[in-house]
């Protein structure tokens, strides 16, 4: 039997135990018409747990975006998506000098700007896979660095990356936008800075600017990676902010 997936943003597609529920919930906070605010003064947290237990059996369909070599998108889809530690940055370098993509001089320069070794905000960051929750934010907003420099949000965000590491290695890859199909039934590994119940009626009552940020605390196996879209695919191309090199 299929797994249902459920996506925030497209509510006439959600199972209908789950319009129901987020419909008890929106009928509270009908007078709000904007996102911010309803996240504000809503006061919807006592949905969150059946929500939560609505999605368990369930898929919510996410976005990593980020910058790959053509070989990281095989990596992805068989293995998934890791979560950010020291060996994952380490293995990823080894891994491009083996490959004849960075030369030994690049490697050097990308380990000296390991944010693990060199930010200690890193910590902020680090044991988790951090993904959009849904699509409107990636029409709506600027995405950083994730598409513009390949090595991941750990190694470019370090100062000392600006410094050592070469103009061609920031550019390898090409930008990727990894479609996730994560289990987000416990809040303990689906965190996020509000309830999950705020995308899901500001979504239902058609606001503008929803959007949503989830730090997962678990690796995304492949079978749960569901598309890698490019540059030239149109399911990429339908986001007019995103580069296209």
């Amino acid at each position: 039997m299929s797994v249902e997936i459920v996506e925030i943003d497209r509510p006439g597609e959600w199972p209908n135990e789950l319009i129901a529920y987020v419909k008890a919930a929106a009928e509270l906070v009908e007078g709000f018409v904007a996102y911010d605010k309803l996240k504000e003064d809503g006061d919807l947290g006592d949905f969150e747990p059946g929500l939560r237990e609505l999605l368990t059996d369930r898929l919510l369909r996410t976005f990593h975006a980020t910058r790959l070599l053509d070989y990281e998108v095989d990596d992805i889809s068989s293995s998934g998506l890791l979560r950010l530690t020291p060996k994952l940055l380490q293995d990823r370098r080894d891994k491009a000098l083996a490959s004849g993509v960075i030369t030994e001089e690049e490697h050097r320069a990308l380990d000296e700007a390991d944010a693990f070794k060199t930010d200690p905000h890193v910590k902020f960051r680090g044991g988790k896979v951090c993904v959009v929750g849904n699509r409107q934010p990636l029409h709506d907003r600027r995405i950083g660095d994730q598409f513009s420099f390949w090595g991941g949000e750990a190694q470019y965000s370090s100062g000392v990356w600006e410094v050592t590491a070469s103009d061609r290695v920031k550019k390898l890859g090409r930008p990727a936008l990894v479609v996730a199909l994560l289990n987000a039934s416990n809040p303990k590994v689906a965190v996020l800075t509000t309830e999950l119940i705020y995308p899901f009626v500001g979504s239902y009552l058609g606001l503008e600017r929803v959007g949503c940020q989830i730090d997962y605390e678990a690796d995304v196996p492949g079978d749960r990676i569901e598309a890698v879209w490019h540059p030239g695919d149109t399911e990429y191309d339908v986001f007019k902010r995103f580069p296209q090199t």
